[in-house]
């Protein structure tokens, strides 16, 4: 079977993805050498995929290569196929390129379909955009609404009563 992948990078405001044909039966290893070549970096940093869940939230990590000599990794890019972590119920991977200057890209299924005959994949349907030659900054200390704290304006998030009043504590 083949996978349609749009591979989303993360820039500041502009389009930029690559739509990827490749069989389901590839490995990660094989999406990861597609999308260093459709993006034009030289393929010399060290990169990972992320399973995730329905909010894009990061989870499992797939690496190119085992960095722990002392344990030994099963879940290795040249060892998952594409298959086992993208599906219909499971659409997106996270993925990032050079951990220094750290390429974020979002992964998903388009559409599941036959291979024609005669064409070789994986190949690049569509490419939209040009990669801009730095990654956007990230901002480690901005807080989503989510993540804001309750106690940092000083107002008590529990209302008016806790338990004591503070006229009679000593």
């Amino acid at each position: 079977m083949l996978y349609k992948l749009r591979v989303f990078l993360e820039t500041n405001g502009e389009d930029v993805y690559r739509d990827i044909e490749i069989q389901d039966t590839a490995n990660l290893e094989d999406l990861h050498n597609v999308i260093v070549q459709s993006f034009d970096f030289d393929g010399l940093e060290m990169a990972s995929f992320y399973l995730t869940d329905e909010d894009l939230n990061q989870g499992l990590e797939i690496p190119l290569f085992n960095m722990d000599d002392s344990k030994q990794a099963n879940n290795l890019m040249s060892n998952t196929l594409i298959k086992d972590v993208i599906s219909e119920e499971r659409p997106n991977l996270l993925y990032v390129y050079d951990f220094f200057r750290m390429w974020r890209f979002l992964v998903s299924l388009m559409e599941t379909g036959a291979e024609a005959p005669g064409i070789e994949y994986p190949q690049i349907a569509l490419a939209q955009g040009i990669r801009p030659e730095e990654p956007p900054e990230i901002d480690f200390n901005s807080k989503t609404e989510d993540e804001t704290d309750p106690f940092e304006s000083g107002d008590n998030p529990f209302g008016e009563f806790y338990g004591y009043d503070d006229e009679e504590w000593n």
